[in-house]
């Protein structure tokens, strides 16, 4: 079987299992269907090409009593890992119409989840550039979602989070 064909196979199936465990539809997706050269390598690729960067500010996030659990750093890093990935390519000045940052949210977003725009994108005093973006996006994923493992399993049936 072809590499191509052996990992679109491997993307339904997981993506199938992934969902019904987080209570999403289990039918494929047109975006699955597509199975995009980003996409895989999001999915097959992110957790060793994470920069350090990303994974001490979510860390530090989690860690820091801003209302995020710590379980998202423990039990989820990795889905929050394929998340930037897919969204950003690790850029935490990436800007796509109107999303911004590591996790592409835009400025009404970022403001609803308790962060500025300026502490989003420079950072401040307290804490450097990405940290406020972990922050915004880990407390939307938690109102939106749950858990990163849920706002995952919805990038990869919809292509957004």
């Amino acid at each position: 079987m072809r590499p191509q064909l052996r990992r679109a196979l491997g993307l339904a199936l997981s993506l199938s299992t992934t969902a019904a465990a987080v209570g999403v539809s289990a039918t494929i997706s047109p975006v699955a269907e597509a199975v995009t050269s980003h996409w895989v390598s999001c999915n097959d690729n992110a957790i060793r090409e994470t920069p350090r960067v990303v994974w001490w500010r979510m860390q530090g996030v989690s860690y820091d009593h801003t209302g995020v659990p710590t379980n998202f750093w423990t039990g989820y890093r990795d889905d929050l890992a394929k998340v930037v990935c897919y969204e950003s390519t690790f850029q935490y000045h990436a800007s796509n119409a109107g999303q911004y940052g590591w996790f592409q949210m835009n400025r009404a977003l970022i403001n609803s989840e308790g962060v500025t725009w300026s502490q989003y994108w420079y950072g401040d005093r307290r804490h450097p550039a990405g940290w406020y973006q972990c922050l915004a996006a880990e407390r939307y994923i938690l109102h939106r979602y749950g858990n990163p493992a849920a706002a995952w399993a919805h990038e990869r049936y919809y292509g957004w989070y």
